[in-house]
């Protein structure tokens, strides 16, 4: 695939995470989901499908950050930055319009580097500002994606500078 019609060019990328409990690493704080069963069909929805995707995505994924974030017992003002998947800057102007968020909190710089590169977005998108030394020790994170079918996922972490 190297196009979603109407949301994402797609490309090539792949990922890779170490997960354990009581690491030195990244501390996960809190992770919540949202599935609008409604469109499962993903790229096989019918065009008002589609549609009605668009206007609920960004009041969803908005709700669906703002609970990751209560739900690790901060505010939307604790968080120095949301680090998303790549999907398009309309969908994500969309979501930070709805949450009446700065947009300076959301790292939207690879969208144009890279484009949407499937599940790996959330991971380039942290590795490139680990390598330019923008994550903070002690500070504190949003990652989130969005997949066809339609799940919505936020996860807060606190950052461990290694």
């Amino acid at each position: 695939m190297q196009l979603i019609p109407n949301s994402a060019i797609m490309a090539d990328a792949a990922a890779a995470c170490l997960v354990t409990v009581g690491g030195p690493g990244d501390e996960v704080l809190s992770f919540v989901t949202r599935t609008l069963g409604e469109y499962a069909a993903g790229l096989e929805m019918t065009k008002e499908e589609t549609q009605g995707f668009g206007q609920v995505y960004g009041t969803v994924l908005g709700e669906v950050i703002n609970e990751a974030v209560g739900a690790a017992g901060l505010s939307f003002d604790d968080v120095d930055l949301v680090i998303p998947h790549n999907v398009n800057m309309v969908s994500w102007r969309q979501t930070i319009k709805e949450m009446g968020a700065d947009p300076e909190k959301f790292f939207l710089d690879n969208v144009a580097h890279y484009s949407h590169t499937y599940a790996s977005d959330v991971f380039v998108n942290y590795t490139t500002l680990r390598d330019q030394d923008r994550l903070a020790d002690g500070r504190y994170y949003v990652l989130v994606s969005v997949g066809l079918g339609a799940t919505f996922g936020a996860m807060v972490i606190r950052h461990r500078k290694r």
